[in-house]
């Protein structure tokens, strides 16, 4: 039930509106002869009433001075003003000055009397629920946001624990392979400056550090005997070899690793002309970041020892790898970047 309070010097003038709408609106009407008497009462009960109708010409204070008042008690209430025919210029400032909703003239027509309150009781309404839905929302907003802190809190911490752990099996293949310690640092290294001056996205380049350091990760089930070889690997050896990035992919995935690493792992000796393993993917088979990740990877491998050979120079490497290009097995692009990023000392080998 709505609450509407009704201010006027005439007894008669409150009495008669309060039964008016009391009988229309079946609202609670509370009168008042005197305004000090009136802001009193507003005082203590603002939060319940809708509405407040006050007459112009009162003793004490005007009624624009006393709807100010109360607009400054609670600015939620609507207010109407009673006024005469020769106040209409006042009436009407108030509502720029005060923000009535509605002014009306003594006499005023009943049935438009009863439209105006009970359209001044609905809007007040309305604004109250509006402000318990953005209460309601902004409450929501916060909870999803508490939700997505507590889940974001999570994930970094599982994929900071994923992490920590590919980098504790990568450390365990370099303490067994002997020739490639520090490999999956530099491939790492190499592979996240190169996608940074390719300009990719914060996601790819992570994706690049995290790959860079675990690709080989599925080298932990080759034997010692042929990671070590130090002459050339059989037919059966090599094959054995060939099979860690299906090794890789498979650990890394049992673990909840990041989805997108998974597909570099499993295709980093894949070659752009369908010549690479383990599935002889062709062109835009590969995406970008396998495509970083192969050239990094390659390059590592021929300017380190190997069981097989000492270190080549840069020279020598750069011509390897510009072969391969004019072959069309990697990417030319990633090649020429790599070689201007060395050449230039944006990255140091």
């Amino acid at each position: 039930m709505s609450t509407i309070v009704i201010v006027d010097d005439e007894v008669m003038i409150t009495k008669t509106l309060a039964m008016l709408i009391e009988l229309k609106l079946k609202s609670e009407v509370i009168t008042f002869n005197t305004p000090n008497e009136a802001l009193r009462f507003i005082s203590s009960n603002s939060k319940k009433i809708d509405v407040v109708v006050s007459d112009f010409l009162m003793p004490e204070i005007n009624g624009i001075e006393f709807l100010l008042k109360v607009k400054h008690i609670n600015d939620e209430i609507e207010s109407i003003l009673l006024t005469g025919y020769a106040d209409k210029e006042n009436a009407i400032k108030s509502i720029n000055d005060v923000g009535v909703y509605y002014y009306l003239e003594k006499p005023w027509n009943n049935d438009e009397l009863i439209k105006i309150v009970s359209n001044a009781v609905e809007k007040k309404q309305l604004k109250e629920q509006l402000h318990e839905k953005i209460t309601d929302l902004e409450k929501s907003n916060e909870e999803i946001t508490r939700l997505y802190d507590l889940m974001k809190n999570e994930y970094n911490h599982q994929i900071e624990g994923s992490r920590s752990l590919m980098v504790t099996l990568a450390n365990t293949i370099e303490a067994r392979d002997k020739y490639t310690e520090g490999h999956t640092r530099r491939v790492s290294l190499i592979a996240k400056s190169i996608g940074k001056k390719l300009g990719l996205s914060k996601e790819d380049i992570n994706t690049l550090e995290i790959v860079g350091i675990i690709h080989d990760i599925g080298k932990v089930g080759i034997s010692d005997s042929i990671l070590n070889k130090a002459g050339k690997l059989t037919v059966d050896e090599f094959s054995h070899i060939k099979s860690h990035p299906v090794i890789g992919e498979r650990i890394c995935r049992s673990l909840n690793i990041l989805e997108t690493s998974l597909k570099p792992i499993l295709h980093h000796h894949e070659k752009l002309d369908g010549s690479g393993y383990p599935n002889g993917l062709r062109g835009d088979e590969i995406d970008i970041v396998t495509r970083i990740i192969t050239v990094a990877d390659m390059f590592d491998a021929l300017y380190s020892e190997r069981p097989y050979r000492t270190k080549l120079e840069y020279e020598t490497v750069k011509e390897i790898l510009s072969n391969d290009v004019q072959k069309g097995q990697i990417d030319s692009t990633i090649v020429d970047v790599l070689f201007d990023l060395i050449e230039s000392e944006a990255l140091v080998i």
